[in-house]
């Protein structure tokens, strides 16, 4: 394997405790590692996992081509989600005591299926739920409206989700096994 095909980029976080390892979607490679960690740790870390590289980057070839913002497809998915939201953000705002609904942003996003800021009112969901299906776009919002509530994932946050979506971890799961 040559030097450029294991090419990557390092990211050093104070509050890291171990190395990880990520193939981003063009094919390159990023580590997060602790501020501790040397640069000849981290080399061989990632070559201690050349194999793993390798599959990862063939399973990214195998997949579909991502939305792209300001693609025709990024427009189709921006309005299947602005419709299917015009029937589910009521129905859930009501049953989640929402008084004012958030304003809503459709992005291409790399890493995440939604985002909420909950001072702003705002959430952000990732186009590429268009494509899969009203019950992952279910999930993201009914998670992101809990947001609203509980601006971290404890256990206040996860009673929430029980309480108004009981299978919101299937949901998730299988919003993970198409990505």
């Amino acid at each position: 394997m040559s030097d450029d095909t294991l090419a990557y980029t390092v990211t050093r976080r104070r509050q890291q405790r171990r190395m990880i390892l990520r193939v981003r979607a063009d094919g390159s490679l990023r580590v997060t590692a602790p501020v501790r960690a040397s640069k000849a740790d981290v080399h061989e870390f990632v070559t201690q996992n050349v194999g793993w590289i390798d599959r990862k980057r063939e399973e990214l070839k195998a997949l579909p081509q991502g939305i792209q913002r300001g693609s025709e497809d990024f427009e189709q998915a921006r309005v299947e989600i602005l419709v299917a939201l015009e029937e589910l953000m009521p129905l859930w705002c009501e049953r989640m005591g929402v008084e004012v609904p958030p304003r809503v942003s459709i992005k291409v996003m790399s890493s995440r299926w939604g985002s909420c800021n909950a001072t702003l009112n705002k959430i952000n969901l990732n186009a590429e739920l268009a494509r899969r299906g009203r019950d992952g776009l279910e999930y993201v919002l009914v998670h992101e409206l809990a947001h609203l509530f509980h601006q971290n994932h404890g256990p206040g946050f996860y009673a929430l989700m029980d309480a108004q979506l009981p299978d919101w971890k299937a949901r998730r799961t299988a919003l993970r096994r198409k990505r």
